[in-house]
């Protein structure tokens, strides 16, 4: 949902003005900057005073584009956050499939491997072997 906002997909569009911006400890040893001010929807509908949005260059008084995230909160539109959500979606995903398959039994995998394309079965049975 992150990307899909980040890219316009999802989410309402609207301006946010910074009122202050600090440093935030990140919960990893690092910090992030914050900024908090005001979320003006384009849609005309309600604005928010208390908007939060992580914000590496913010500073008080900037102003940029964000998108409201589905489970609350804001997203700036960032064609940086849209390749970076790209790229680790299909990895991600892969990795989920890998996880799975390895919980399986070794009976269960054999089965699913009958259902690879020639190539790939060989490969697996041959790193069976």
């Amino acid at each position: 949902m992150v990307g899909a906002s980040a890219a316009g997909l999802a989410g309402t569009p609207g301006a946010f003005t910074a009122d202050e911006c600090h440093l935030e400890g990140n919960g990893k040893g690092g910090k992030s900057t914050w900024c908090s001010g005001v979320f003006v929807p384009h849609n005309g509908s309600l604005v928010d005073r208390e908007a939060q949005v992580e914000w590496p260059d913010g500073r008080a008084g900037a102003h940029t584009q964000v998108r409201t995230v589905l489970f609350g909160g804001y997203q700036r539109e960032s064609g940086i956050d849209v390749a970076l959500m790209a790229g680790l979606g299909p990895v991600m995903g892969l990795l989920s499939v890998g996880c799975a398959f390895a919980a399986l039994s070794r009976a269960t995998q054999d089965r699913l491997a009958l259902l690879l394309p020639d190539r790939v079965f060989a490969t697996y049975v041959e790193s069976r072997s």
